[in-house]
C-alpha cells in the first residue's frame, strides 16, 4: 500500500491525484512489476479506530 493523502487538511475538498504505478512498484519492491491483474482504490481507518468517508470520481488508467 502507498499512502497518497492522510489527515484532515483537505477534508471536504475534491483532490486530484496522479501516480506512476510502475515507478511506485519499483520503489516499493526494488524490481519491475509483473503484468497488472487488478487495482484497489481504498479508504480505510482500521489502524486508527476512526471513521472514514470517501467519494471517488472518474479513475483513468493511461500509458505514458
Amino acid at each position: 500500500m502507498i499512502v497518497v493523502e492522510s489527515g484532515k487538511m483537505k477534508a471536504g475538498a475534491w483532490v486530484s491525484e496522479s501516480r506512476n504505478i510502475f515507478d511506485d512498484y519499483k520503489t516499493a519492491f526494488g524490481k519491475e512489476p509483473p503484468m497488472i491483474t487488478g487495482i484497489a482504490i481504498m479508504t480505510d481507518s482500521d489502524n486508527t479506530g476512526e471513521s472514514a468517508l470517501a467519494y471517488y470520481g472518474d479513475i483513468v488508467m493511461k500509458s505514458l
